[in-house]
Parts: structure tokens; sequence; C-alpha cells
């Protein structure tokens, strides 16, 4: 059984996992974001998943449009639930995100919203991701 203070440190990490993600992202660095998804499946919808780094980063490759810094993408997430098994071994989470896109001569706008389940394990002491599946709110 994982102590209160070992569950609030795994928290603690996974939330700045789940966060360094979409810095990460917001920043352009598709190598980076791929490398969270080393031993992980992203499922980008429930028809298409990706596994592992190399097909993270190829897919990546294919649909992320290149920006500048100021006219790329927001990610803003909220709501994160973190529940770490009681082995302290394993955990999920579910968040919501917005992701804001500014273009050029216009305000910003929300170019999508929705929501993560994700997986996690801890591996060789550090929290990795198994799975990410991502569920955009299409209303």
């Amino acid at each position: 059984m994982i102590s209160r203070d070992d569950r609030r440190e795994a928290e603690s990490q996974i939330a700045r996992l789940i966060h360094t993600y979409l810095y990460r992202l917001d920043e352009g660095d598709l190598e980076a974001v791929a490398a969270f998804f080393e031993d992980a499946t992203w499922h980008v919808s429930p028809e298409l998943a990706t596994r592992g780094k190399v097909e993270k980063l190829a897919w990546l490759r294919e649909h992320t449009p290149a920006h500048g810094a100021y006219l790329g993408p927001q990610h803003l997430i909220g709501n994160v639930l973190i529940d770490v098994a009681d082995d302290g071994q394993t955990a999920t989470s579910v968040s919501y995100f917005i992701v804001s896109q500014l273009t050029e001569g216009s305000a910003a706008h929300v170019a999508a919203r929705g929501r993560y389940v994700d997986g996690f394990a801890l591996r060789n002491g550090q929290w990795r991701f198994t799975e990410r599946r991502v569920h955009i709110d299409r209303r």
C-alpha cells in the first residue's frame, strides 16, 4: 500500500509530466513530444492509434502545421484528476483541454476542446505515459 506522502509525490510528478508534454507540443518540439510515448499508445480517435515514439512522431509530422511561436497553438489543461494505484506503480488521470489558436489579423479562437484519459506506469523511478485517449468535444 502506497503511503499518503508517496501518493502526493506521484500525483505531483504525473501532473508535471502532463503539463510538460503540452508545453513541448506548443513549442513545436515534436521529437520531445513523441518521446513521451516511447512505450505508449496514443489514441487520436476511436479509429486511430499510434504505438511508440516512431509512429507518434510520424503522425505529428504529418498533422502538425509549422507555425511561429506567436501564431501557434496554446493548450490549456484543467480539472486534472489523478488516481494512483495502491501499489504505487500505475496511475490513471482524466483532464479537460482547450486548444486556442491565433491567426493573423484575428483574435484567438478555440480550435479544439475535449478531454484526455491517460494511463501511467512507474518505470526506473520515472512516471511514463502508457496510454492517452483523446476525446474531442464536438458539441
